[in-house]
């Protein structure tokens, strides 16, 4: 019932501003007609002010109303004109509702910034006041929406700009009344303490004036508001990328799951398992602060004995980012493995020909390129780093989100060495496989210009825990377009992930799955492929 009425309110606004919309249409409210005052709309329709509001905010941001200080709002002489609107039905759809989130991710950080930078002592009181109502509407199990909204409308008001805090107005009651979650987080008393306390972040930056904490503050809650409505890896980015938003921001990771089943299927001989990492004593050897997140330690031990259970006798350390340039921590590992295991490294164009051999003769044969975990390597590096290990005959290795790189197709299949792209190109699974940059890749492994690491399938599912069956529209169709192209990896420990820990023999379970169980795709992605890569 609860549920029911918030819903119900949270529609009074848009009926509000439809029927004066329609009002203006037929030509019952005329260019230079004052609309009826706020009052006489909350007793007409029975609501609150704070919803009138919202739909006064919705008409002025469509250009259809523009206020007259101390008068009142009056219907704009520029009515009949087309103008920017939003239409509330569409936002059912997981495409379009990515497209507003999308939006209102550039405006509302930028609104907490300005506000924190310009709000006055009388606007922050507002904010603060606003907050308060939302813990009040929290704790007694109301509806949340019209609260929210005035908490995001007392930021928008602290901006100084009337035209910036009418669309950010106009958006975030649209964000609202779409986000089903948002309205059925008062049955959940954790859920309600997490929003609260990503409202009490954004407010605690404001009030220090720092608008640097302020727009990362409000960034990491639409985010997560994104995630709660089955929206992942917004705009392509991850909390933990923040990287000139404030402080750095590396939060634990939990570890791998200490013991695993063996699977349904014997694996065949020489099976690799080409994408792991291996984390070291962080006293020995530290972590680079300018990192994403703070992985437990993995050893090459605590590896080797779920290699084992799965039947696994071949691997591919590769070089995890909280390491930086400092590839040591991989390079022994690959001592201690000897001739069944291989390594991907992270280098930079200080880099030593002679560096490079070394490496090469201990079984490195990649370069990986990290553009969504911070670890220093930029877009610009591709190019060069591809030129400096040809030579060779080493491949680079890109961790990236296909659906946030521009020109993928052109930009892999001139380089002039191997590619391999990590994790199924990373694309949250919500875009869809019609996605441009997703037919890119299919192209990509079809021509034989890029290999496809089937694995993270937790990195970029919008399922809470396994089986990641949104993942398997991708893998299905990447094993389609080539599978003499196609790897396989457990991406072990498993680091930075915001679903629950997996265990490994699921995730190989999957992989079977993807493959409809037939042992020959499944001796190549395993065996054959890696063999023809990495040269085991």
């Amino acid at each position: 019932m609860k549920q029911a009425a918030a819903a119900g309110r949270s529609q009074l606004s848009v009926k509000i501003s439809r029927h004066l919309e329609a009002e203006i249409s037929a030509g019952r409210l005329k260019p230079g007609d004052r609309i009826p005052s706020e009052s006489q709309l909350t007793a007409r329709f029975g609501v609150g002010r704070n919803v009138v509001r919202e739909a006064i905010a919705r008409l002025k941001s469509e250009g259809l109303v523009e206020s007259h200080q101390g008068l009142g709002a009056f219907v704009s002489s520029k009515a009949h004109r087309n103008s920017f609107r939003i239409d509330h039905d569409e936002l059912s759809h997981l495409p379009k509702l990515r497209q507003l989130y999308e939006l209102r991710l550039d405006l509302e950080v930028s609104a907490a910034g300005m506000a924190a930078r310009r709000r006055s002592r009388s606007q922050l009181a507002a904010i603060q006041a606003a907050l308060s109502a939302l813990r009040d509407a929290l704790a007694s199990g109301q509806g949340m929406v019209e609260s929210s909204l005035a908490f995001k409308r007392a930021i928008a008001d602290a901006t100084g700009n009337e035209y910036f805090k009418n669309f950010v107005l106009f958006l975030t009651a649209h964000i609202f009344e779409a986000a089903s979650f948002e309205r059925r987080i008062a049955t959940s008393g954790a859920l309600r303490e997490t929003v609260l306390t990503e409202y009490e972040s954004i407010l605690e930056a404001i009030t220090v004036g720092d608008p640097d904490l302020a727009r990362r503050a409000a960034w990491t809650q639409i985010i997560n508001s994104a995630e709660r409505n089955g929206l992942r890896g917004l705009q392509g980015w991850e909390v933990t990328r923040m990287t000139s938003l404030g402080e750095t921001y590396a939060p634990p990771c939990a570890p791998p799951v200490s013991s695993c089943a063996t699977p349904s299927l014997p694996l065949p001989d020489g099976a690799c398992d080409c994408h792991f990492h291996i984390i070291g004593d962080a006293a020995v050897h530290p972590f680079t602060p300018h990192r994403s997140y703070t992985p437990p330690p993995a050893s090459l031990d605590d590896y080797r004995k779920m290699q084992g259970t799965l039947g696994l006798s071949r691997g591919v350390i590769v070089q995890p980012s909280v390491y930086g340039y400092d590839n040591r921590v991989a390079l022994e590992a690959l001592r201690l493995g000897g001739d069944n295991y291989r390594g991907v490294v992270v280098i930079s164009d200080q880099t030593s020909e002679q560096e490079l051999r070394d490496m090469d003769a201990l079984g490195v044969r990649g370069v990986r390129v990290n553009l969504i975990y911070k670890s220093g390597v930029e877009v610009s590096d591709v190019t060069s780093l591809a030129r400096k290990v040809a030579p060779l005959g080493w491949h680079l290795q890109l961790l990236i989100d296909i659906s946030e790189f521009a020109d993928l197709y052109d930009t892999v299949a001139n380089l002039p060495v191997e590619v391999v792209i990590d994790h199924m190109g990373h694309m949250p699974a919500s875009i869809g496989v019609k996605h441009p940059g997703f037919r890119d890749l299919l192209r990509l492994a079809r021509d034989g210009k890029a290999w496809v690491k089937l694995s993270g399938a937790y990195r970029f599912t919008n399922q809470p825990d396994t089986p990641y069956s949104d993942v398997t529209p991708y893998a299905k169709a990447l094993i389609k377009a080539n599978p003499d192209q196609i790897l396989w990896a457990s991406d072990w420990p498993h680091v930075c992930i915001s679903v629950p820990m997996p265990d490994d023999t699921t995730l190989l379970e999957e992989f079977f799955q993807w493959t409809g169980h037939d042992e020959t795709i499944i001796r190549k992605i395993l065996v054959d492929n890696p063999a023809r890569l990495y040269g085991f």
